[in-house]
C-alpha cells in the first residue's frame, strides 16, 4: 500500500520539510493545515506518508480543489507496480476504497460528535434518570447513619472522620471506574476481561488501602490521641479502599452488558455505593473495637 512504502524525499530539487514521525504526532486539522501550506508539487507526497486511518481524517479537511489534485496525482503514480498494472477508473476506485471512510466511520464519527450534545435539555433528559436514583441513593446513606445514632452519641469523636472516609473511599471509586471506562472505550480486548481487570483493581485497592490506612491512623492520633479510635478510622479506610476499586472496576462492565453508557454512571454510583457501605463498615468497626 503506499502509505506503508518509503517515497522519495526530493520533488524537482525541492526537500520534503514534513517528515513522518512529526506528521504522526500532529492532529489531523494541523496536518491538513501544512499540506495546505505546501508547495503543490510536494502536497501529495506529503499527503502519502500518512497511514491510512490517520489520511482519511486529513482528506476530509481539505478543500476541494487539493482533494480533487490527491486523487489526479494518485492516478499518475508511477512508483508503485501495482498501481501501473489499474486502469484509471480502478486508480480512481482504489482511491476511494483508500480515502473515503467506511459506514462504520462515519458512524463513529458521528457518535463522537453527539457525545456532547449542544441542547442542554438533551443533556438534561440523559442525566436526570440517573440523578434521581443517586439521589434515593444518598438518602440511603443519611438512614444508615440515623440508624447507628447511638454510637456517635456514645463516641462522638467517631463524627469528626466520616467526611474524610466518605470522600477518601469516593475518590478511589472514581479513580478505578475512570481507569476502566477508559480501557473498554479505547481497548478492545479489555471488555472481554472482567476479571483480570477485577483482579488487578482488587489488588490495588489492598496497597492503596494499607497505605492510606497508615497514613489516617497517623493523623487520628494527631488530632484525637486515641489509639483505639485511629484503628478504626484505619481499619475502615483500609476495608473501603478495596471495596471502592473493586464496584469502580465492576460498574462499568455491568452497564455496558445492559446497554447503557458506562461513562455516565459508573463513576457517581460508584462513589455513591462506597458510601452508604463506607459508613456501615466504620460504625460497625466502632462497635467491634470500643464495645459499645
Amino acid at each position: 500500500m503506499l502509505h506503508d512504502q518509503d517515497l522519495p524525499t526530493h520533488i524537482e530539487g525541492e526537500t520534503l520539510s514534513i517528515s513522518p514521525p512529526l506528521l504522526a504526532n500532529q492532529e489531523p486539522p494541523e496536518i491538513a493545515r501544512q499540506i495546505a501550506a505546501l508547495p503543490s508539487q510536494l502536497q501529495s507526497q506529503t499527503f502519502y506518508l500518512l497511514p491510512r486511518s490517520q489520511a482519511i481524517a486529513v482528506y476530509q479537511l481539505l478543500d476541494s480543489n487539493l482533494q480533487q489534485q490527491l486523487q489526479a496525482d494518485f492516478q499518475n503514480q508511477n512508483d508503485n507496480n501495482l498501481v501501473n498494472n489499474l486502469s484509471l477508473e480502478e486508480k480512481k476506485q482504489l482511491f476511494q476504497f483508500l480515502y473515503t471512510p467506511t459506514t462504520n466511520e462515519i458512524e463513529d464519527s458521528e457518535e463522537d460528535s453527539n457525545y456532547f450534545p449542544s441542547n442542554p435539555f438533551s443533556v438534561t433528559r440523559r442525566r436526570i434518570g440517573w440523578l434521581f436514583v443517586l439521589l434515593i441513593t444518598n438518602t440511603i446513606t443519611a438512614a444508615v447513619i440515623e440508624s447507628q445514632e447511638d454510637v456517635l452519641q456514645k463516641v462522638v469523636v467517631l463524627a469528626i472522620f466520616i467526611p474524610l472516609l466518605l470522600a477518601s473511599g469516593g475518590n478511589v471509586s472514581i479513580q478505578s471506574a475512570t481507569v476502566v471506562v477508559r480501557g473498554l472505550n479505547s481497548d478492545v480486548p479489555t471488555q472481554k476481561r472482567l476479571l483480570p481487570v477485577l483482579g488487578r483493581e482488587a489488588i490495588a485497592g489492598i496497597l492503596l488501602g494499607g497505605m492510606m490506612g497508615l497514613i489516617v491512623v497517623g493523623e487520628a492520633l494527631l488530632l484525637q490521641n486515641n489509639s483505639t479510635v485511629a484503628i478504626v478510622v484505619g481499619v475502615s479506610l483500609f476495608t473501603i479502599s478495596i471495596i471502592g476499586t473493586v464496584s469502580g472496576a465492576v460498574l462499568p462492565f455491568l452497564f455496558q452488558f445492559l446497554g447503557f453508557d458506562p461513562a455516565l454512571m459508573s463513576a457517581p454510583l460508584s462513589a455513591t455505593i462506597v458510601d452508604v457501605l463506607g459508613i456501615l463498615i466504620y460504625l460497625y468497626t466502632a462497635r467491634f473495637f470500643l464495645q459499645v
